[in-house]
């Protein structure tokens, strides 16, 4: 049976080490807030609610290939949005989804961004498109 977790900032290393096990991008901080999914005592799937410049970034959401089509991250994205809503009820998540993915997002409750994006994170969003990443910012309230 699978368990999902908020990791302590201590335990950020684990992640790590997931993500590189799978050639993902990105690092976990000290500062996320890092959910994953385990199975027994393995990660098989991590999300991370990164701060920036006083907003968050729905990050790093990532699932083991030979786990994925089973609910998994919807799980994930589900306890993560839950548990942060828990500590800051009214905060909005962002996240730059790929485009191929984003009518699973909408099923989520993110909205395709009609709103303007804080400076912060539309510079990056700029950035990564920059990298012919096929991404488009979305939000949740």
């Amino acid at each position: 049976m699978y368990k999902v977790e908020l990791l302590p900032a201590i335990m950020t290393p684990l992640v790590n080490k997931f993500y590189d096990a799978h050639r993902v991008r990105g690092r976990a901080a000290k500062h996320d807030k890092v959910s994953v999914v385990k199975d027994g005592s393995e990660i098989i799937a991590a999300c991370r609610l990164q701060p920036v410049d006083g907003n968050w970034l729905l990050v790093g959401v990532y699932v083991a290939p030979q786990r994925r089509n089973q609910g998994i991250a919807k799980t994930l994205i589900e306890s993560a949005i839950k548990q942060f809503r828990s500590e800051q009820s009214r905060q909005i998540i962002y996240t730059f989804a790929y485009c191929h993915l984003s009518d699973f997002y909408l099923s989520l409750g993110f909205q395709r961004n009609s709103r303007e994006l804080p400076p912060e994170l539309a510079s990056r969003l700029s950035s990564y498109l920059g990298q012919n990443r096929k991404l488009m910012a979305m939000y949740y309230v």
